[in-house]
């Protein structure tokens, strides 16, 4: 399935402090369906999420790394 055709869900957690858009993001990732994508949009890197998105075996695509502005999809990975 290509990445443009997945439904895409939005969080924003660059308001939230430490650890509430870890724990947000992880929650979200876990209830991906198939078909959808999650914009993951934060005010920095988020470098602790991409372990976990190893163990979950998902798939990303960075967007945006600016000072104070990151933006990225996730999906599943094809199998």
């Amino acid at each position: 399935m290509e990445l443009n055709s997945l439904k895409e869900i939005v969080l924003d957690v660059s308001e939230l402090e430490a650890p509430q858009p870890l724990i947000l993001a992880i929650k979200t990732i876990r209830e991906l369906q198939d078909d959808e994508c999650l914009l993951f949009k934060h005010r920095m890197n988020p470098r602790h999420l991409f372990n976990e998105l190893t163990t979950l075996q998902m798939d990303y695509i960075i967007i945006k790394d600016q000072p104070n502005e990151f933006e990225m999809k996730i999906f599943k990975r094809k199998k």
